[in-house]
């Protein structure tokens, strides 16, 4: 049994979860009351005794707690003086005294031994972030749990109950079930019969770019273009009006209508320009040329995937991804990116190009199946 401490977020949830993205650090593995605990530092200090962990937060946490406590153990039962733990929070150092640890490590104790209880598969939004998904997804559908189906909840399933509707009837008669409870049982069929359903056709643009926003807490860092399937980059490290500006304009100075992937990129272009007047006159023929396609498929299309995100989508349509990143790991990338990294700003380079070439996949595939 494994406790990864990294992802204990998620692994508490299910333990089964198996994580795509392996962030850089030292990673250990530490047998305590026959779990393997794994867990992680980034440093040790050979004056000062002390083991060094960055982590990107602003508080400590129990799993923070779970962690000091896991590597001060490995390095003790390898042979090293360990005096303390200095843990690098959001730039602010904290130092845990031995003393401090040995008093915690009954804490640590009890959580191993809840831990040790739950062993069931259970299905979630941290599936999306897990290696095995489509295994575990394929596994439970099979035995009959559509929990794991787009738009299937405990309160649809109840909903359709007091209708005396069962799913997997209705999916062969869809049209007679009411209009507000028909897209899950589209999204129900197209995973039972492995087909892509296209429940209203809907406009394609022929000439668009695509946009995709890369943000680390309140700084929209890198706006990515991928125009006449050439990608470029905007760069805005520094978070300055000027370079915003840049991009601002170079949108401006297009005609293509402007493909993205989820409501969130515009939304950030609104709120990074509404309090500068300069700028904010750029957003209206931005808006009024704005094209989500998740959006259009969410209404209109029914795939076989158990999640609308763009990396499931694109991936059943073909399209290889070069990195293991996500969403959270943009946030621990460019944090090592600001420590003097620069391999982690080329990994969330090539994450934000593959975000842009994954929709234009979408896209044209879309197109084809609508001819």
């Amino acid at each position: 049994m494994k406790m990864d401490l990294l992802n204990y977020r998620n692994v508490k949830k299910c333990h089964y979860f198996e994580p795509i993205y392996k962030r850089p650090t030292k990673y250990i593995t530490y047998k305590y009351n026959d779990v393997d605990v794994i867990a992680s530092y980034d440093g040790y200090d050979s004056k000062r005794k002390s083991i060094k962990i960055n982590r990107e937060s602003r508080k400590l946490n129990l799993s923070h707690i779970y962690h000091i406590i896991t590597a001060y153990l490995y390095f003790k039962e390898n042979g090293k003086e360990v005096r303390g733990v200095e843990v690098n929070l959001d730039n602010k150092i904290q130092y845990f005294s031995e003393r401090w640890i040995m008093r915690k490590i009954p804490l640590f104790k009890k959580e191993v031994e809840l831990f040790k209880i739950n062993k069931q598969k259970i299905p979630g939004n941290y599936c999306k972030f897990c290696n095995i998904k489509n295994e575990c997804h394929n596994e439970l559908l099979k035995n009959g749990d559509i929990s794991i189906v787009p738009g299937i909840s405990k309160s649809y399933l109840n909903l359709l109950k007091d209708l005396n509707i069962n799913p997997f009837n209705a999916v062969n008669k869809i049209e007679q079930v009411p209009p507000q409870f028909r897209k899950p049982l589209y999204n129900l069929k197209a995973l039972l019969n492995n087909e892509v359903i296209i429940i209203n056709k809907f406009d394609i643009p022929k000439n668009y770019i695509v946009y995709d926003v890369e943000t680390y807490r309140d700084i929209d860092f890198l706006h990515g273009i991928l125009m006449n399937n050439k990608y470029k980059p905007f760069l805005n490290l520094h978070n300055t009006d000027d370079a915003l500006e840049t991009f601002l304009k170079f949108i401006d100075s297009r005609k293509e209508i402007i493909v993205h992937y989820d409501v969130y990129d515009i939304k950030r272009l609104q709120m990074i320009t509404k309090n500068i007047s300069h700028l904010y006159k750029y957003l209206y023929k931005i808006e009024d040329r704005s094209y989500d396609l998740y959006e259009k498929i969410q209404k209109n299309i029914a795939l076989p995937v158990t999640s609308y995100s763009l990396k499931d989508i694109s991936k059943y349509f073909g399209y290889n991804w070069r990195t293991d990143l996500n969403g959270y790991a943009i946030f621990i990338e460019y944090k090592n990116y600001l420590r003097g990294n620069k391999d982690s700003l080329e990994k969330i380079l090539m994450y934000n190009e593959d975000d842009c070439r994954a929709t234009s996949t979408v896209l044209e595939n879309l197109r084809e199946l609508m001819k």
